[in-house]
């Protein structure tokens, strides 16, 4: 189930309800970047995520997509790790290795940030980023105790549970 909404200014938010699989936002925001030619893209997902298909980046990077792909980096599947505590499952497979994801775009030939605090992200030139003619990824740098809103996900899956 997609849910979609334009603004006043003719830009687009989409997202995937339900289950959505993981690393679906990555490639999606990509074909986005492909039928919307000229228009900024903005992908929000995990570093789980993005080490399953990080790849698709080659694909904005060949196209010249201005794609900006925020990494949200916990070095875990946060969301899994969460939905298991909260629902006081065992705590298994939630670990992954700590990645670099600005270093592995720059490595593909787009351009990547470590964004580590606000003012880290405030001192990039958003103009800049968006007028790129290729992608740009934030490595964002988050604690991975902090517990993301997903307890209406939770409660579905716990419920599938019992």
């Amino acid at each position: 189930r997609m849910a979609g909404k334009r603004n006043a200014r003719g830009g687009l938010f989409r997202a995937s309800l339900d289950f959505a699989s993981m690393g679906w936002a990555i490639g999606s925001a990509v074909g986005t970047a492909l039928a919307q030619k000229g228009c900024p893209v903005v992908c929000i997902t995990g570093d789980g995520s993005m080490l399953m298909n990080g790849q698709e980046i080659t694909v904005a990077i060949q196209e010249k997509l201005p794609v900006i792909f925020v990494v949200l980096n916990d070095n875990g599947y946060g969301m899994v790790k969460h939905g298991q505590r909260m629902t006081g499952a065992e705590e298994i497979g939630v670990e992954i290795p700590k990645t670099n994801f600005a270093s592995f775009a720059r490595s593909m030939g787009a351009e990547g940030y470590v964004i580590h605090s606000p003012e880290d992200l405030l001192a990039l030139d958003v103009n800049e980023i968006c007028n790129r003619q290729g992608p740009t990824l934030l490595d964002v740098r988050i604690d991975q105790d902090e517990v993301p809103p997903i307890g209406i996900r939770t409660q579905l899956l716990a419920q599938t549970y019992d």
